[in-house]
């Protein structure tokens, strides 16, 4: 992890700044702000990946895609963007590119990360194979750190168990 600078705490603050901008649904403004931030700091996933998701939240996939790849590149070591990528692979059915997303992700987090199984599940899921999604979805839950992932997965584990007809 890099050392706190003035520069860095001046970046956090502008995302801190777009991210309140984008829950108060003020998103022309976040996405000026994000370009802006985009030419002070070029070298930062961060704006990249906050476009992605207002383009996501707008059913604009494309455009989300082409900023999630952007901030891959701008940095691969940007943990969010992978999962966000691969949830957008994953409903379009290209499984084998999530499959490679989800993959390099896991060499940025420890493999036993309920994040990768939750997604790697979904994955499987998707791909109709309801019982490897299940034994994700466990994994998952067996490495969750809070009670509102527990939740989500189980939700997840139900509608994979009533597509196999379990109770």
């Amino acid at each position: 992890m890099n050392p706190i600078t003035t520069e860095l705490a001046k970046f956090k603050e502008e995302i801190y700044l777009v991210q309140a901008d984008v829950k108060s649904a003020y998103y022309e403004r976040a996405m000026n702000k994000l370009h802006e931030i985009i030419v002070n700091y070029p070298g930062k996933a961060e704006p990249f990946y906050e476009l992605g998701q207002i383009a996501y939240n707008f059913w604009r996939n494309d455009e989300a895609e082409n900023n999630y790849v952007k901030a891959l590149k701008a940095d691969p070591d940007y943990f969010p963007t992978y999962t966000s990528y691969a949830f957008i692979l994953i409903k379009e059915q290209r499984f084998d590119e999530a499959e490679g997303v989800l993959e390099n992700a896991k060499r940025l987090r420890s493999r036993d990360d309920a994040d990768i199984f939750f997604y790697t599940g979904m994955l499987n899921q998707h791909k109709g194979e309801v019982d490897l999604a299940i034994n994700y979805y466990n994994k998952a839950i067996q490495h969750s750190i809070n009670q509102s992932q527990i939740d989500l997965y189980l939700k997840f584990m139900a509608a994979c168990k009533e597509l196999r007809g379990w109770e």
